[in-house]
């Protein structure tokens, strides 16, 4: 009996241990990470090798809640087109860790980068997180360029969740057909803070045109041109996607 004890003690010291070692072994925090499309789509990188070299090296900033959990697994905020170097507003990586939710940015995905560039970049991002952490699949948002992620979300509603659009005309490159696919996803529509008039004026037209189209989870947020787009609003934005 007493051995008995000994034994699952010590087999639950083990499984303890292993458990606690294999989540401090992986990273969290600001970081690095480099992959190329041969590595994070494997076979299925041929197939965009005209885009973006199956064995290009890329680089993303990523962010991991320090108190990632595996058993409580986070989401995903993919950030589209970002420029060669993301900084990310102040506070919106506290955002991140009260949010539970992995930030990731491919670099170099902003003007110099062809459309369908950014616009694979961006879906990489989500298999390239998958590979490392695990992940909540149904929080899994976009946001960014307004226009790439729009075009990412509606054409691969299978993935993204939600999405926060950010600026102009976001309702162009996407056709009418694709919208029963996005019918129960969750939209934030930030406006007001850059851009003028004109962007103001083009993000709400979008924002209706999606309304119009039947979507019914959609919300509009009008930044004063005076303040920024700051992390309460960035909050705001996550708490809706959440519902």
């Amino acid at each position: 009996m007493f051995k008995s004890v000994i034994k699952l003690a010590t087999l639950l010291f083990l499984v303890t241990f292993s458990l606690s070692y294999a989540q401090s072994t992986v990273r969290t925090g600001e970081m690095i990470i480099s992959a190329s499309p041969g590595e994070i789509m494997e076979a299925d990188a041929m197939s965009f090798n005209s885009i973006i070299g199956k064995d290009a090296i890329i680089e993303w900033e990523v962010y991991v809640p320090e108190d990632y959990d595996p058993t409580n697994p986070p989401g995903i905020m993919v950030f589209a087109g970002a420029p060669q170097n993301v900084r990310a507003p102040f506070g919106w990586m506290s955002v991140m860790k009260d949010k539970n939710l992995i930030w990731v940015a491919a670099r170099k995905s902003g003007n110099a980068a062809t459309f369908v560039q950014k616009e694979l970049l961006a879906l990489m991002s989500v298999p390239l997180i998958e590979k490392k952490y695990k992940i909540d699949a149904k929080r899994v948002y976009i946001s960014g360029v307004g226009r790439v992620s729009s075009v990412v979300t509606m054409d691969n509603p299978d993935i993204f969740n939600g999405a926060i659009f950010t600026d102009g005309d976001l309702w162009s490159k996407n056709p009418e057909y694709k919208i029963n696919s996005i019918l129960n996803k969750r939209f934030v529509f930030i406006t007001g803070h850059q851009g003028g008039a004109a962007n103001v004026h083009s993000t709400r037209y979008s924002y209706n045109k999606f309304k119009d189209a039947g979507l019914k989870n959609l919300k509009l947020i009008t930044i004063s041109p005076i303040m920024r787009y700051d992390r309460r609003r960035f909050l705001e934005a996550i708490d809706y996607l959440d519902g």
